[in-house]
């Protein structure tokens, strides 16, 4: 049996899909050029063609997964708005391989996913009250971290710690409390 010669931008979105299954099962670092190319069936010197390495397909592969969230977090951080931690966890949620696929990588890529966080903290923070985080510097890595840590407990984690909803019902006002006690003990 002859096998189909694929468009390049077909065989390059089957390498794509294939590399972030494998990815996603056997993290980054387990995966080899040698197993996408025998999960789809093609030669390595085939996947050389369109990707030098591993970290250029995982670099597309976020690029993409980057591309498809950014819309959806940008209309839910509107600065001098409430969050809807609700509707952030399900866009998370309905992303959660990007966040799987940022956990690996070189240093490039940690600082890309860095800069990712970063965006996306910093946006939250501006709509939660960019002025009194602006005043009171010493907040942001207090609420950057703890808002990293619920999104990974109950949207990364296979088992999540906690139900979503309920979470984000109550982070709001939790975050928005903490900022105000804080602000308030720092004006005494």
């Amino acid at each position: 049996m002859t096998k189909t010669r694929l468009p390049a931008d077909q065989r390059r979105a089957e390498i794509l899909s294939a590399a972030a299954g494998l990815f996603l099962r056997h993290r980054f670092e387990g995966v080899s050029m040698g197993m996408i190319a025998e999960s789809i069936g093609t030669s390595r010197p085939n996947i050389y063609t369109y990707f030098h390495h591993t970290e250029a397909i995982l670099d597309a592969l976020l690029d993409e997964r980057l591309a498809a969230i950014t819309p959806d977090l940008q209309a839910l951080m509107v600065p001098g708005e409430p969050v809807d931690f609700a509707a952030l966890f399900e866009v998370l949620g309905n992303h959660r391989e990007l966040l799987l696929l940022s956990c690996g990588g070189s240093a490039e890529l940690r600082e890309r996913r860095e800069a990712f966080d970063d965006a996306m903290i910093g946006g939250l923070t501006q709509a939660l009250g960019s002025q009194r985080l602006a005043t009171y510097p010493v907040l942001l890595p207090l609420v950057s971290g703890l808002l990293r840590g619920v999104v990974y407990e109950t949207v990364v984690r296979e088992t999540p710690t906690g139900d979503p909803q309920e979470v984000a019902q109550r982070l709001n006002a939790f975050i928005r409390g903490g900022v105000t006690a804080v602000v308030e003990q720092e004006t005494k």
